[in-house]
């Protein structure tokens, strides 16, 4: 591939990842429709019921503002909130969730830049990273920070070419301590849009140089070995989540930086058992990327490649006698259907996979 047809088609395909991106008025690219990929030689998860479809019922409450009423929680510890906002915690922890947003920001980066310097040298990292800069994520800066309120001169961007950048509009700064509830809120509402941002383009760099296999199967290794431990041990450690069981899990991803609602995602969290959560993904942005697209096979593989991984793992390191049943997966019968649903209980003894096992708190809270 020539680099003028290279830049060409990555640019085309950078606009449809973006987030928030305007699908009905996207042309189908072509270069997008016509990608080659495996679609055969994949693990696929099953679901419990193929028949059976979701409609949307509910939406995500954890954008919305309401200091009125706000509960001013100081971390996370306490029981878990089905319809949580982030205006429910209180200023302090708002400030240690922008922290834990960077800090697992950073993780992402740098698992990205290390894994495919191992697999095509640091030269080629080097390459694919100034393109993302260049090409996908610098040009949107401006208007994040405009749209979100990020402070000027909270991070100095590096000159590319050199070691793993790790630049942020939303990095730590003394300021937020000063900042109301409304403006913290956007800020990681906004430190959400631009790390999937980033991660989109290094991904979709991949894509366009390596194919779609090779993405997923990057994507793959993160979510099932690499960086799962190390992002349920900054949850512990930034917002107080010690405790082994399913509302642990469900609080885990209320509050992940990768799932924060907005353009990307629409998500809904029920428990209607003491053991038993319910997470509901209205909206997804991978459904929405390859459906535009009309490519509903890559988006089956998609998501088998990436979600199950992650959220099984999670669950294993929680308690190993989580157990994970996915109750909806892509492709979808209508968009009218939520995009996934999966169901989390604990396996008790009569269970062949139960694992007898004592577990305790493993973590201590930032603020400790």
């Amino acid at each position: 591939m020539s680099d003028q047809s290279l830049d060409r088609d990555l640019q085309d395909f950078l606009e449809i990842r973006q987030p928030g991106a305007d699908y009905e008025e996207l042309k189908r690219d072509d270069f997008a429709i016509q990608l080659g990929v495996d679609l055969e030689n994949y693990k696929k998860f099953p679901r419990v019921d193929d028949a059976v479809t979701y409609p949307k019922v509910r939406y995500d409450t954890r954008a919305d503002i309401d200091v009125e009423h706000s509960q001013d929680l100081s971390d996370y510890s306490g029981p878990f909130q089905q319809d949580l906002r982030f205006s429910d915690f209180s200023r302090e922890a708002l400030v240690r969730m922008l922290g834990m947003s960077h800090e697992y920001y950073v993780l992402l980066v740098e698992a990205w830049a290390g894994e495919i310097a191992a697999r095509q040298g640091e030269e080629k990292m080097q390459e694919i990273q100034t393109a993302v800069w260049t090409n996908g994520v610098g040009p949107h800066l401006d208007r994040i920070t405009q749209e979100w309120g990020a402070l000027p001169d909270v991070d100095v961007m590096p000159e590319l070419g050199s070691g793993v950048v790790t630049f942020s509009l939303f990095a730590p700064d003394a300021r937020y301590e000063e900042l109301d509830k409304e403006q913290l809120v956007n800020l990681a509402l906004g430190s959400h849009e631009l790390l999937l941002l980033v991660i989109e383009c290094w991904a979709a760099e991949i894509v366009v140089r390596d194919g779609l296999d090779e993405m997923f199967d990057i994507q793959w290794v993160f979510w099932s070995e690499k960086v799962l431990p190390e992002v349920r041990n900054l949850k512990g450690r930034w917002m107080n989540i010690t405790t082994n069981d399913v509302a642990a899990f469900m609080k885990d991803i209320q509050i992940d930086a990768t799932s924060f609602p907005g353009k990307a995602f629409d998500l809904i969290f029920e428990m209607p058992e003491e053991d038993v959560g319910i997470m509901t993904f209205n909206k997804c942005c991978a459904p929405d990327q390859w459906e535009a697209l009309g490519r509903p096979d890559i988006l089956e593989k998609n998501c088998h490649s990436t979600c199950p991984a992650s959220l099984i793992e999670t669950a294993k390191m929680y308690n190993p006698n989580m157990k994970v049943d996915i109750l909806a997966i892509p492709p979808r019968v209508s968009d009218g259907d939520v995009c996934c649903k999966w169901k989390l209980s604990m396996r008790d003894e009569s269970d062949p996979e139960f694992v007898p096992i004592e577990l305790g708190p493993t973590h201590r809270s930032a603020a400790s």
